[in-house]
Order: structure tokens, then sequence, then C-alpha cells
């Protein structure tokens, strides 16, 4: 009896532990409209390469202060597609923290309009480069303190 009794007692404590809502990092926060998010392009966009339809991902390099809740560490993750090209037109639909995807609503950024097809006309925004996303609806999100400040390190 006691061969099958401790096995059982181990597996609920396992399920107990992982079912543990009791977390000291979670928080939730709601940002507002209007927040501004300031992150970095992870990859180039272009004139000469970027078509409708791509994704590009940015990554927050700033911590977003929020009123009434601890600060959301940098390196939250937003998507984006490029709606139109030449002129490079991108639209912002989706932010990541901790794993969790969070629909967001922007404004539409246009980045430039191409005169003519001259390599000298090309616009270039390079990875890395530093942008200012601002949300149009409020969002809700969960995130743990720990994990995000360590993602951002």
């Amino acid at each position: 009896a006691l061969g099958i009794t401790l096995p059982a007692l181990l597996v609920t404590g396992i399920v107990a532990t992982l079912s543990s809502d009791n977390d000291p990092d979670e928080r939730t926060a709601t940002i507002p409209a209007g927040a501004t998010l300031v992150a970095v392009l992870a990859d180039p966009l272009s004139t000469a390469r970027s078509l409708p339809g791509d994704e590009i991902e940015l990554r927050t390099v700033e911590p977003l202060h929020v009123r009434g809740a601890d600060d959301i560490p940098a390196g939250i993750l937003i998507h984006g597609t490029v709606l139109e090209a030449p002129a490079i037109s991108v639209r912002f639909n989706e932010m990541e923290i901790d794993g969790d995807e969070h629909a967001i609503a922007t404004e539409e950024y246009r980045f430039g309009t191409l005169v003519e097809r001259v390599a000298s006309s090309q616009l270039l925004l390079p990875a890395g480069e530093r942008m200012s996303i601002r949300l149009t609806r409020p969002v809700t999100v969960e995130y743990h303190l720990a994990a995000r400040a360590k993602a951002a390190e």
C-alpha cells in the first residue's frame, strides 16, 4: 500500500505546484490608449526589399511605465505587417510578453515615399533603428517581473 500511496502523493504535490496562482512576480496591467512603446527593429526595412504582407518585429528597449502598476521591463516583442511598398507603410498588431500574445492597435506608420527607383533614393531603416509605437486602444497584459527583467539583460 505504501508503494502506491507515495507516488500518488508526489504526483499530487507536482500538480498543486504547477497549478498554483500565487506567483509573487506575476502582475496584470492595462496599458492605456496613447501609451508609447520605445522599440528597435529586429531586421532592416527597405523600399528595395520590403513587400506588402512582410512581417516585422521590434523589441522594446525601455521599460513601459503603467500608472498604478509595476513597470513592465524592456524586452516586449512587437509584431507588425508591411501594408504597402514602395513607400513603406506598417501597422503593428501584436505584442508578446512572456510568450503570451496580445492583440494591439496602433496608428499606421509611413516611413517615406520613393520618387524614383534608383539606388540613391532607396529608403533603408536598419536593424536597430529606434521607433516609438503609440497604442490607439488599451490592452490588458500579464507579465512576470523577474522573467522580464532577466530577458532585458
